[in-house]
């Protein structure tokens, strides 16, 4: 994106204490908005852990459970939701189709969905579908933007990967099968060490998983350089402070280094700047709400600290060519004629 372009959906945010569109210079990052949204209580059908009773399962840290068990009187999968927690689900067997976000891919024998917190998702079986859903929180591995251990060193759980859905082949499937049922055996055990055990079986997952990743994108084979290993945690941040936190300033110092080090290494990992990251990721959320919410803009705007929905517009048209109102009518005329 263009200098001009950036600036233009800064001003459209923060709106007209900006600068005009004429020879106008970003605001600095401490021009935050003035007036703070209503917080409308989950806008998208969310499913805690919590919700979530049968299986194995350690409430707020993890569970395991049959696919078949993902549905009951209190869960609906085949509806739009999010959780607020990662999801590794592994099915040996079925057909049908999943959405992610704004994406559909097809679901065969030995297919891996993983999905991150806040990822919108539903599901349409063709044919039955058969397999485990496993289930953790970052409680439950000790991690944020600070310290991201492990989980903050796979792109394949950030939320904007391109490809959260993965078809193994025969052998693979094989041995993702058997690491599952190691899993749910020692998990049913109530034994002390039981957590760690769980911990490390789903290291063990999220491992292989990587490495099938890897035979098909060589590229990730490589080890993350220090620009990548500050990208994906900021990422992580991202994730974790969104949407109460949109400042670059706040982020960099929340992961202890200079803005132009921030931007700097973005730059060589991503090839955009913090700003832009967290406009996309604004503009991401905008799509998701418009969706798959009943919020009307002015709602959506101000969830997404917009000071005014027409500042909330303009970022929203400068970014798709679309209204607001236009996007989501499209995307639901799409949704009824697929």
């Amino acid at each position: 994106m263009g200098r001009g372009a950036a600036v233009t959906r800064v001003c459209a945010r923060f709106g007209p204490g900006c600068a005009s569109n004429q020879g106008m210079s970003p605001p600095t990052d401490s021009a935050l908005p003035s007036r703070r949204a209503p917080d409308p209580s989950e806008p998208v059908t969310l499913y805690a852990m919590s919700a979530y009773t049968s299986g194995i399962r350690k409430p707020g840290h993890f569970h395991l459970l049959r696919f078949d068990e993902s549905q009951n009187e209190r869960i609906n999968r085949y509806v739009p939701h999010r959780h607020d927690f990662y999801e590794i689900i592994w099915l040996p067997i079925g057909r049908g189709v999943v959405q992610s976000d704004f994406r559909t891919f097809p679901v065969q024998d030995r297919t891996l969905l993983v999905t991150s917190p806040g990822q919108i998702h539903a599901w349409q079986a063709v044919d039955p579908l058969e397999g485990e859903i496993l289930s953790f929180t970052r409680e439950f591995f000790l991690v944020s933007a600070e310290q991201p251990g492990l989980l903050g060193r796979l792109p394949f759980l950030q939320a904007t990967h391109p490809t959260p859905v993965l078809t193994l082949d025969e052998e693979e499937g094989a041995r993702m099968d058997r690491t599952f049922q190691h899993l749910r055996q020692d998990a049913s055990e109530a034994a002390p060490g039981r957590d760690d055990l769980v911990r490390a079986y789903i290291t063990i997952i999220l491992t292989l998983i990587r490495q099938a990743y890897q035979r098909r994108t060589p590229a990730m084979a490589f080890p993350p350089s220090d620009s990548e290993n500050l990208a994906q945690r900021f990422r992580m941040a991202l994730e974790e402070h969104f949407p109460s936190m949109l400042e670059v300033g706040d982020y960099a110092t929340l992961l202890q280094v200079s803005r132009s080090h921030l931007n700097d290494d973005l730059r060589r990992a991503t090839g955009h700047s913090a700003s832009e990251i967290i406009h996309e990721r604004i503009l991401l959320e905008a799509k998701r709400l418009l969706i798959h919410s009943s919020l009307n803009v002015s709602e959506i705007a101000y969830h997404l600290r917009f000071q005014d929905p027409s500042y909330f517009g303009r970022f929203f048209r400068k970014a798709t060519g679309l209204s607001p109102g236009n996007y989501r009518d499209n995307a639901h005329r799409n949704l009824l004629a697929s």
